[in-house]
């Protein structure tokens, strides 16, 4: 940014606009545009794509940026939070962000990163709620006045209902769930999503349509089966035919047991199922559900991070374990273990025989 204010006022003479002229555009005094034209200071960051906009230029060209080098640092920036966010080191890779915003100012991309990363901070670290609030909802609202990435802006819409609902749970929060109201009804209902819009609209048989109904299916099994498990407060409150009908349609969907991203539902599905069966008296029913719900998370967590869809239905379509959301577990297998061994609501009596002792060793 060091030449920011010789071209700010290169622009400015270029176009005949007085000082006062740019300072009302931003809002700010035009002593403060007179400092940076002198080089005494230099415009805050957020103003950065403001002052592009308002000459007609790259906030790129204002910063005198090389394009192809940019590229480069930004890629590798993008790198280094995905691979901070593996490992969990979720304020190092908000710390990041912000510093990479500041480099790049016009990536909206970083900040709906940066907003991710502080609620992962406050989510998993307990941060102080006086900390979080005002950044978070600062970052959100310049996405959304300025980004015109409608992705960006859906993705930060969902992140901000989420952090809304956790607050509204806090004592003297002040917050009520009913804030997320008027930011559901600006988002998108179902038959406007991409994937729906492309399957009508590309050619039969077409690569793209094709991959259009494998990322829809993938998506529509994976948000029954939320439904499901969000219709129930507890286990034994849901409906086994409800379950099962809903595991028949993902084997019949998906044969070759490539769930993808509803994997930990399937998996866990099959776990509610045998501790209603377990209730009901079904002994037998119930140790084949846990047997198989033990053999897919371990079946699971074997798996490359990066997989192929193979049935027909979805075939062709990528799944990737690194980035794929489980149910807030980070190892499905260890969390079944858990559950069998202390988690679900079963006898003791079951506990302690060899068949469910077996499926319990099997997993490592």
């Amino acid at each position: 940014m060091i030449h920011i204010g010789e071209t700010i006022k290169k622009l400015r003479k270029e176009k005949n606009i007085t000082q006062d002229e740019l300072a009302n555009f931003l809002g700010v005094s035009y002593q403060s545009v007179s400092k940076w034209e002198r080089c005494e200071s230099y415009p805050d960051i957020m103003l950065v794509p403001s002052i592009a906009s308002f000459f007609g230029v790259t906030t790129d060209l204002l910063l005198g940026v090389n394009t192809v080098d940019k590229e480069n640092r930004m890629k590798a920036c993008l790198k280094k939070y995905e691979s901070l966010k593996s490992e969990k080191k979720y304020k190092e890779a908000s710390a990041l962000m912000k510093e990479a915003i500041v480099e790049f100012p016009d990536n909206y991309q970083f900040m709906a990163n940066y907003m991710h990363a502080l609620l992962l901070v406050f989510l998993r670290e307990d941060e102080s709620i006086a900390v979080i609030r005002p950044e978070v909802e600062r970052v959100y609202d310049i996405i959304q006045n300025y980004c015109t990435n409608d992705h960006i802006r859906v993705w930060t819409k969902g992140l901000m209902c989420n952090f809304i609902q956790k607050l509204s749970g806090m004592e003297n929060s002040g917050v009520d769930i009913s804030e997320i109201d008027p930011i559901l009804e600006e988002m998108p209902v179902m038959r406007n999503t991409r994937d729906f819009m492309a399957m009508m609209l590309y050619p039969m048989g077409s690569e793209k349509r094709n991959m259009a109904c494998a990322k829809g299916l993938s998506e529509m099994i994976q948000l029954i089966g939320e439904i499901i498990n969000r219709k129930a407060s507890c286990i034994l409150e849901r409906n086994p035919e409800i379950i099962e009908a809903y595991l028949n349609f993902v084997n019949t969907a998906m044969p070759d047991g490539d769930y993808g991203q509803s994997s930990y539902l399937v998996i866990f599905n099959y776990g509610y199922l045998g501790v209603i069966k377990h209730h009901n008296g079904d002994d037998k029913g119930a140790l084949d559900c846990f047997r198989k719900e033990a053999e897919l998370a371990v079946k699971y967590e074997d798996m490359p991070d990066i997989t192929t869809h193979t049935s027909y239905l979805v075939e062709g379509l990528e799944f990737d374990k690194t980035t794929a959301f489980k149910g807030g577990y980070d190892n499905i297998a260890y969390a079944i273990k858990e559950a069998l061994t202390q988690g679900y609501p079963l006898s003791d009596e079951l506990r302690k025989t060899e068949e469910f002792k077996q499926i319990v060793a099997c997993i490592k």
